[in-house]
């Protein structure tokens, strides 16, 4: 059922991926086609929902066991968004990797498509989400709707005028789904402390880290590039 749910966020992603990929200029230099791009997303999808679907299972049990049993059993329902998240930037860099693609430009571009997504997903969600859950849902509708034309309005513009080094975008996305999820997790369970001690947590708070350190070797580089450049 929740894959159905999330069909019309998948379209939105993929139609926001098609009108960003198919007349950019770095894209088209390097001999990157769209059906290249497509190709590349749709293996993103299948890794990130596999990965998707283990880490939720996670967060009930760390029966190894148990996660191969159900995997597939729909009465066991569920998808961790962050799972997804990882999953796909593991995607995305082994398949760089392997195709020699630049990352940089390819998860900015993931990134701005999967914020256009987002607000529609969560949406949908709040159809069988329990009462005490609609709240926090409507509270990140507004947040990522907020991220979105913030992204849009000036951080693309600043990408594709070369301001913005690619890859930024990503960094700075990730930072903020990272708090994003933290904050989500914590408003859900402030009755329970034993409901935020779980894999989504720590998977947040690693990635928040991460994406953190990342942005910061980034701007360091930067500026002793400049520096050796006035020198």
């Amino acid at each position: 059922m929740e894959l159905l749910l999330l069909l019309p966020s998948l379209l939105i992603f993929l139609y926001s991926l098609y009108r960003l990929v198919k007349d950019d200029y770095v894209f088209i230099r390097k001999g990157i086609s769209l059906e290249q791009s497509f190709d590349i997303a749709f293996s993103t999808i299948w890794i990130s929902l596999i990965l998707s679907r283990v880490v939720y299972l996670l967060n009930v049990t760390t029966n190894i066991k148990y996660i191969f049993l159900h995997f597939f059993s729909i009465s066991i329902g569920g998808f961790s968004f962050i799972g997804g998240i990882l999953g796909g930037l593991l995607s995305l860099y082994f398949i760089s990797k392997s195709k020699r693609i630049s990352l940089g430009r390819l998860i900015d571009f993931f990134s701005i498509s999967l914020l256009f997504a987002t607000p529609v997903g969560l949406l949908m969600n709040t159809i069988f989400a329990k009462k005490n859950e609609l709240l926090v849902l409507f509270l990140d509708v507004v947040i990522y709707f907020i991220l979105l034309i913030f992204f849009i309005q000036f951080l693309y513009p600043k990408l594709m005028n070369r301001t913005l080094k690619e890859g930024t975008l990503a960094k700075i996305f990730l930072i903020c789904f990272s708090c994003i999820s933290t904050g989500q997790i914590l408003l859900s369970s402030l009755s329970s402390l034993q409901k935020v001690l779980n894999v989504d947590f720590f998977l947040a708070i690693i990635l928040l880290i991460i994406s953190i350190a990342l942005f910061i070797r980034r701007d360091n580089t930067s500026s002793s590039q400049r520096r050796s450049f006035l020198k």
